[in-house]
């Protein structure tokens, strides 16, 4: 049964190419939401390629697709050049902030298109910056979808004022962190947590000359107490607070028979 699904779909999905290939005057709306083109390149090319030429296309749907970066630069090249299509959705696919880039160099010299679905498609904040520019410089952009994607809520929030003509706030400069940079930045306690549960044992000599053994005594979490390297100056990176730590471990003397 899947497989003559498939057949079906790819049947149906190669009569919508070549309508828009020929440019057919009654193909206005090309909806293929579902439709694993992304996983396609040579019908992702079809696609672009058909779309640059084509004079009567006015609505294109291509939600959850499996549209990656790379398929996202050949419809970027597409929608540069296309001078019909008002509103394309390319919600729920994986076009990253790579794709998103690209994408807005279209949007921004766009003259007809009034609307773009971008929803729930992995950008994270350098592209939702960049679609910010490209909006603000649109001519034509009305309406930007750019939900659940991993960009900051605030760059989001700031792509809904650019889109509605609202006044954006200059003030707060956004860092262009991605999420995996805002994670190797922050210093957090869980941080703390992990080093305390890595100290076991503190090997020690003993001042005594007739006992030269080495003895291992544990430390208690509340042996160390990390709450100044927070307070004080707020030390943000995360060598500074190894190297406190350090220094403190090594410091500790720890007597024979204690814990």
């Amino acid at each position: 049964m899947r497989t003559m699904e498939t057949k079906r779909q790819h049947r149906y999905l190669q009569k919508v190419l070549d309508k828009l290939a020929r440019d057919d005057a009654k193909t206005k709306e090309v909806v293929l939401n579902g439709f694993r083109i992304g996983n396609e390149p040579d019908k992702m090319a079809q696609l672009a390629m058909s779309l640059v030429s084509n004079t009567h296309i006015k609505v294109l749907s291509l939600n959850n697709c499996s549209i990656n970066s790379k398929g996202a630069h050949l419809l970027a090249y597409a929608l540069d050049r296309n001078t019909s299509l008002d509103h394309v959705w390319l919600c729920d696919n994986q076009i990253g902030s790579s794709g998103a880039k690209a994408i807005s160099t279209a949007l921004a010299r766009s003259q007809t298109l009034l609307s773009i679905g971008l929803a729930n498609n992995v950008i994270g904040n350098s592209g939702g910056r960049v679609l910010a520019k490209a909006i603000a410089t649109s001519q034509s952009i009305e309406d930007i979808f750019v939900e659940g994607n991993k960009m900051s809520p605030w760059i989001e929030d700031e792509i809904t004022k650019i889109c509605y003509g609202e006044e954006s706030d200059e003030e707060n400069e956004i860092e262009e962190f991605d999420a995996c940079t805002v994670a190797e930045t922050i210093v957090s306690m869980g941080f703390v947590d992990r080093a305390l549960a890595s100290i076991k044992e503190v090997e020690y000599e003993s001042d005594s000359a007739e006992d030269d053994a080495s003895t291992a005594s544990s430390v208690s979490d509340g042996d160390i107490d990390f709450t100044s390297y927070y307070q004080r100056k707020r030390e943000g990176k995360l060598s500074k607070l190894k190297k406190a730590v350090s220094r403190r471990v090594m410091r500790r003397k720890v007597k024979p028979g204690f814990e």
